[in-house]
């Protein structure tokens, strides 16, 4: 769906001016994400029902490109995997040892579940 400037200034501050998943600061080359995938193929677009205002955040060009077209709960998924996955390479590992990279266990929570109106970062 096309936003309108107004649309799409709103959806940018809709968490503080930041990336929903991430919680960076939000660049002038911001996204707006489909949370429930819009999945386009071919010169269509499956869940059409998907295409809403209600259904899209702010979301930085990395995060978006990364969770491309997969549903939150997937992304999440991904996001523990590659945790789990660069802890065990020989990279992650020396990285760990040398103190230069502290891993924690904690569930993925995005920054929008975090985000609370008004509350600063």
């Amino acid at each position: 769906m096309a936003l309108t400037k107004k649309q799409r200034a709103e959806l940018r501050m809709k968490f503080g001016g930041r990336c929903a998943y991430c919680g960076c600061e939000l660049s002038d080359k911001w996204h707006a994400d489909h949370v429930k995938p819009v999945i386009r193929f071919d010169g269509k677009m499956l869940h059409q029902e998907h295409d809403d205002i209600s259904n899209l955040v702010p979301a930085c060009h990395p995060c978006n490109l990364h969770k491309h077209c997969s549903s939150l709960e997937d992304y999440r998924r991904i996001i523990g995997d590659g945790r789990r996955e660069f802890l065990v390479s020989g990279k992650g590992k020396a990285l760990v040892r040398m103190g230069l990279v502290e891993m924690k266990s904690d569930p993925v929570v995005f920054w929008f579940e975090k985000y609370q109106e008004g509350a600063t970062a």
